[in-house]
C-alpha cells in the first residue's frame, strides 16, 4: 500500500462521512469551479487507491447511464437560451448551448458523488460506517427520535445489500431477460419481491454491536476545516 492510500485509510470514518457531506453539498450548490476541483479530489483518491478501485466503480456508473442521459435530455430542451445549436434563431423545441453546459455540470457533479460514495463504501467497513452515522445523527434525539434504531436499520440494509444484488443477477440470468422486454422485467421484479420476503423470514435474529468507543483524533478535524475553507473560497472568490 502506498503512502497516499495509507493516509486515506487512516482517516477516521466520522471524518470521512463529514467530508463527504461537505463535498456533496459543494457539488450540488456550488459553481462549476467546485466541480472541477472535485474532479481533482476524487481523481486523487482513486489514483492513490489503485486501478482496481477505478475498475470496480464502473458497474455502478453503468447502472446510472439512463438516469444520466435523462438529465442531459431534460437540460438540453428546457434551459432558456438566445442561441441554439443551429447558431441562428432560438426555438423552444431546439437544444441550447446553455442547456448542454448545465447538463454537463450536473452530470459531472452526480458522477463525482457516485464515485465518492463508491470509494467510501469500498474502503470503510460496514460496522465503522454505521458507527460513524450513529455519532453524526445525534440531533435526531432532540426531535425525540432514536438514533439506535436508525443505526440498526442502516446495518440491516448493508447486510442484505450483497445477497439481494446476487439474487437479482441470478434471476435475470435465469430468465434471460434482454432489451426492451418490459413484461419480462416485471416478472423478474415480482419474483425478486417474493425472494426478498422469503429471505427476510429465514433470517435469524441476532444482536448488533455498535462500537462508539473510538473517537476521531482531534487533529483529523483539520481535514474537515481544510475542505470547508477550500469550498468557501472557491464559492466566494471564483
Amino acid at each position: 500500500m502506498n503512502a497516499g492510500a495509507g493516509m486515506a485509510y487512516n482517516v477516521h470514518p466520522v471524518i470521512r462521512v463529514v467530508c463527504f457531506v461537505i463535498f456533496a453539498l459543494s457539488l450540488a450548490l456550488g459553481p462549476p469551479i467546485q466541480v472541477l476541483s472535485g474532479v481533482v479530489m476524487v481523481g486523487a483518491l482513486y489514483v492513490f487507491s489503485g486501478i482496481r478501485s477505478i475498475a470496480q466503480a464502473w458497474p455502478m456508473l453503468r447502472r446510472m447511464r439512463w438516469f444520466l442521459l435523462s438529465i442531459l435530455f431534460i437540460y438540453l430542451f428546457i434551459s432558456p437560451s438566445e442561441a441554439d445549436f443551429a447558431g441562428g434563431q432560438s426555438e423552444w423545441w431546439m437544444p441550447s448551448w446553455s442547456g448542454a453546459l448545465n447538463a454537463g455540470h450536473r452530470i459531472l457533479a452526480l458522477v463525482l458523488m457516485i464515485l465518492a460514495v463508491h470509494w467510501l463504501l469500498q474502503h470503510t467497513s460496514r460496522a465503522a460506517l454505521v458507527s460513524a452515522l450513529y455519532r453524526l445523527v445525534w440531533p435526531l434525539t432532540l426531535l425525540g427520535l432514536s438514533r439506535e434504531r436508525f443505526a440498526v436499520r442502516m446495518m440491516l440494509v448493508f447486510e442484505v445489500m450483497e445477497p439481494v444484488q446476487k439474487q437479482v443477477s441470478l434471476r435475470v440470468a435465469q430468465t434471460k431477460v434482454k432489451g426492451k422486454d418490459l413484461k419480462g422485467y416485471a416478472g423478474v421484479a415480482a419474483e425478486l419481491t417474493c425472494d426478498v420476503i422469503a429471505l427476510s423470514e429465514k433470517s435469524a435474529c441476532g444482536a448488533i454491536d455498535i462500537d462508539i468507543s473510538d473517537n476521531p483524533p482531534l487533529l483529523q478535524w483539520g481535514w474537515v476545516i481544510l475542505l470547508s475553507v477550500v469550498v468557501l473560497v472557491l464559492g466566494v472568490v471564483v
